[in-house]
């Protein structure tokens, strides 16, 4: 290079940057100070050899490329656009801007490359990548989106999430109007007067609503925000949150729901402990007075007057065992507590108990392999006990009561299926319902006794133990009874 070149490439050793010249041949002619400093060589080290000793080989074809394009006039502008990977004399790697420019022709058409070194701005650029990434994951997971209203413009900016919750997609511009169209007709008056009494108060005021999908899906919303004013005390700006609670509103008001059944379901409880505990004792004075007067009178008293007496005192008998069946109804579900039973010796033990009323009715019981399960074993007894009693008590006339007892297990729940099959006189499909009401009775009570407590007893014991139970029969054919139970 002519030496009065040199000279007046002098004046750039103040220029900020790191400048380095290079010739037609993309030698390197002159390094300014700050250059010397980012890449640690001295002029003598550098002047005179390729550019390429500055750039690492997986960036120098790119290099080479944008030089190119820019003598070639493809592009105009290279700073802050493109970026190349450098070395420098120590054989750090670093990424550089760069920002080109050909000098005039009495410099003989060389090219100035400034070079400045970005890692800092990378390195915040990936990081805040990480915790927009991070933050939309996390907004993803909760259903939650985030946006700000600038109140001057009018312009609404939101997360890609918050799209996604209203299943819209970003084309077209975004402003308060587009949001509002989304709200649902029944809400938009009750969201203009939240707006409206934010921005009065200068106070977000958090709210719940519902908004409609395209689909005419609908969606209940809650937003949070903040407000900012300028120094006027104007409004300027809001910013929140936006989260897609729809499933949280049904399930609070299923939650909602189940515990003015549970306290209903209590205050019937306690209705029927106290009423069937006060009628217990003017029934025990009934039944009483009625002992005493056939001890005191009997023989005075006629063949007809003794009829109607054995009736009232049968009657009276009859309620206060209707009365303790209600009591020990009502009192069910104060005495559970849960335990792994095994329902295999739950029911072999009821068997044994009850052997007498099987050898007597002849009845064939068989029992296939049973879980243990999480219950209480005092009421499982009695449901199995009333399950089989009714398979034996409801039996056709000269054929022997057969049952059979077997468990599978639910794959989608982990809990079982149990099935109690007889060969009995079944029941119409229409009264599959009616058989598990308390007191409810299909069958006349002269050819079968019983109050119509034992299947009422089942339901509410399989219910106690979060489980369901049903039946499935016809009449003259047997009778199916199928309750679930978990583990």
């Amino acid at each position: 290079m002519h030496q009065d070149l040199s000279k007046q490439l002098e004046i750039l050793k103040s220029v900020p940057g790191a400048i380095v010249a290079l010739d037609k041949k993309r030698e390197i002619c002159y390094l300014n100070e700050n250059a010397n400093t980012l890449f640690g060589y001295t002029d003598t080290e550098l002047i005179g050899n390729s550019i390429d000793q500055l750039i690492h080989k997986k960036s120098r074809k790119r290099h080479e490329e944008v030089i190119r394009k820019f003598m070639n006039h493809s592009i105009k502008d290279t700073n802050d656009v493109d970026y190349v990977l450098a070395i420098n004399k120590s054989g750090r790697e670093f990424p550089v801007s760069l920002n080109l420019s050909i000098l005039p022709d009495e410099f003989e058409n060389m090219i100035l490359v400034s070079y400045r070194d970005i890692s800092t701005r990378m390195k915040s650029e990936s990081e805040l990548k990480r915790k927009n990434h991070l933050l939309n994951f996390a907004e993803e997971i909760v259903l939650m989106g985030h946006w700000k209203w600038d109140l001057m413009t009018n312009e609404v900016i939101w997360s890609d999430n918050l799209y996604n919750i209203f299943g819209r997609d970003k084309k077209g511009e975004l402003t308060y109007e587009t949001y509002f169209s989304y709200v649902h007709p029944d809400d938009q008056e009750y969201v203009t007067k939240m707006v409206e009494t934010s921005i009065a108060n200068k106070k977000f005021h958090h709210f719940r609503h519902k908004i409609l999908l395209q689909d005419d899906q609908v969606k209940d919303i809650y937003l949070m925000g903040q407000i900012f004013t300028n120094d006027n005390d104007e409004v300027v700006e809001m910013v929140g949150t936006c989260q897609d609670v729809t499933e949280k509103v049904k399930q609070d008001e299923l939650l909602k729901q189940i515990s003015i059944l549970e306290a209903k379901s209590t205050e019937m409880e306690q209705f029927a402990y106290i009423a069937s505990h006060d009628l217990k004792h003017p029934l025990l004075t009934i039944i009483n007075y009625i002992e005493a007067f056939e001890e005191d009178f009997g023989e005075q008293l006629s063949v007809e007057a003794k009829s109607y007496l054995n009736s009232i005192s049968q009657s009276a008998q009859r309620m206060d065992k209707l009365i303790m069946g209600l009591l020990e109804y009502a009192l069910l579900s104060k005495r559970i507590e849960f335990e792994m039973v095994d329902c295999n010796k739950i029911v072999q033990q009821l068997l044994k108990d009850i052997q007498s009323h099987i050898k007597y009715t002849g009845a064939i019981i068989t029992v296939g392999t049973l879980p243990k399960v999480r219950g209480n074993e005092i009421v499982l007894s009695q449901l199995f006990q009333n399950l089989i009693l009714n398979g034996i008590k409801f039996h056709k006339p000269n054929e022997k009561p057969t049952i059979r007892i077997e468990a599978d297990q639910i794959e989608k729940s982990g809990g079982y299926l149990f099935m109690v099959r007889d060969n009995g006189i079944g029941f119409d499909e229409k009264d599959k319902e009616n058989i598990f009401l308390i007191f409810k009775k299909l069958h006349a009570s002269e050819d079968y006794s019983g109050y119509g407590l034992g299947l009422a007893y089942c339901k509410k014991i399989v219910e106690l133990h979060y489980g369901q139970i049903w039946a499935e029969s016809k009449a003259g054919e047997g009778s199916s009874f199928y309750f679930t139970l978990n583990t």
